[in-house]
């Protein structure tokens, strides 16, 4: 239900200013995560509330690159961890690597445990 709800206002409401979509997204990824955890069931919804937060993180106008270019990377890996088949995770994956090798660095590496 919270999932659907989350869902209906990042779809629907497209007045949400950047920061509450980041805050909705990552809510959703916190109860798709406990959801997962507490009733083992399918990673189907971690995968997608996984990638959709990266997809919002990664496009965020509100954070700068240092901070979102980790985070969506971490988050696109875990997508693709859950489902291997996501070319969307993967083809992001592969722009935000190809990002940093432009620069010359290696990733910065984000530990997703912290979302609770």
């Amino acid at each position: 239900m919270v999932l659907s709800t989350v869902a209906l206002i990042l779809i629907c409401n497209q007045e949400l200013s950047p920061e509450a979509k980041t805050a909705a997204a990552k809510q959703e990824l916190a109860v798709a995560k406990a959801a997962y955890l507490s009733a083992k069931k399918s990673n189907k919804n971690l995968a997608n509330a996984s990638y959709e937060y990266g997809a919002i993180v990664v496009e965020s106008p509100v954070l700068s690159p240092s901070e979102k270019y980790p985070l969506a990377l971490a988050l696109f890996r875990q997508t693709l961890k859950l489902d291997p088949k996501n070319t969307k995770a993967t083809e992001w994956e592969q722009t935000i690597v190809g990002i940093y090798a432009g620069l010359g660095k290696e990733p910065t590496e984000i530990n997703l445990d912290e979302i609770k």
